[in-house]
């Protein structure tokens, strides 16, 4: 049985992907591949639905008892900078196939998965992790942001439209990337009532750059020297260690990567030793894979790992 979780990337892992459980539609969401955990260095790409009997039941909740799975809140930190044009179109070809799969997938219960998503930039100097709810600089013209509301939920009907129309963030923003300081801001109180008690926090992290790296030079300089201080900070939110996850799109190293579809990316030392602190609940995938539907395959299966080992509140 799954867990309750709440997000910000995609989950890999076990012979049971993200849509276990679901309806039948057992296509995968994009092309698989291995990312690279932060646990054991590498990450299992099978596709989602390879497996028809269900998830398993995860770390039993208080008493002794599994809990299920039901809910999901999920921040995307999407690099605003000059660099970033050909990812940001990528993310809107790729991101309603993300939809599909959440939509679709049914508890062990049968019930639908509660989810939530949101997307914030890496400017945190200016926007301080912020969620957009208008229109992208970047996005088609007179599409449509969805309520007004920093988050979309199931309910609200077009959901990879409106997020598409949101995610389309733009080039204009700061050259000091900063998206695990955006990440950590996203939930720290900023965005009032996104955050879930019984929900696993999760971020998606897409970046071309180091943080704060600026513009593949790397002459910028992060809010933190020691990025795994984030990690007690975001344990605080979430009420226990084990009760978020994180994922990371970016540059792989060593030195700069370059991709036909997705330009050049800095090495991002920092947010991988991030990734790594996280352990066995993170997962970092290169952006120079030429297509973010990897990376956001990995994403999910960590995320489902993740929300099977869901521990209850406050227990470390």
């Amino acid at each position: 049985m799954l867990r309750t979780f709440a997000i910000g990337l995609l989950v890999a892992g076990g012979a049971c992907a993200f849509a276990c459980g679901g309806n039948g539609d057992n296509s995968e969401f994009g092309s698989s591949g291995n990312g690279t955990s932060g646990g054991d260095g590498t990450s299992g790409s099978s596709g989602f639905g390879s497996s028809s009997d269900g998830m398993s039941s995860g770390a039993s909740g208080t008493g002794g008892q599994p809990d299920e799975c039901k809910k999901m809140d999920i921040v995307f930190i999407v690099d605003n900078s000059g660099s970033m044009s050909q990812e940001q179109a990528n993310l809107k070809t790729n991101f309603p196939n993300f939809v599909k799969v959440i939509n679709e997938y049914k508890t062990k219960s049968g019930a639908e998965l509660d989810y939530r998503v949101a997307v914030a930039t890496s400017d945190a100097i200016k926007e301080k992790g912020a969620f957009r709810t208008v229109r992208g600089a970047g996005a088609t013209a007179n599409c449509s942001p969805g309520p007004n509301r920093g988050w979309l939920e199931r309910p609200d009907g077009d959901v990879a439209g409106f997020f598409t129309c949101r995610s389309s963030v733009g080039t204009n923003g700061s050259g000091r990337e900063l998206p695990l300081e955006s990440a950590y801001l996203s939930v720290s109180g900023i965005n009032a009532g996104f955050v879930r008690g019984d929900a696993l926090i999760a971020f998606v992290i897409i970046t071309d750059e180091d943080e704060g790296g600026v513009e593949n030079n790397g002459a910028g300089s992060p809010v933190r020297p020691d990025v795994t201080t984030y990690i007690k900070d975001i344990d605080a939110v979430a009420k226990g260690t084990g009760r978020w996850a994180a994922a990371a799109i970016a540059g792989p190293g060593p030195g700069k990567c370059t991709s036909a579809g997705l330009g050049d990316a800095a090495e991002a030392k920092r947010v991988r030793q991030f990734i790594n602190t996280v352990g066995k609940n993170g997962v970092f995938s290169s952006i120079c894979a030429g297509d973010l539907s990897q990376g956001l395959n990995d994403a999910l299966k960590t995320f489902d790992a993740a929300c099977k080992d869901f521990p209850p509140s406050g227990v470390n």
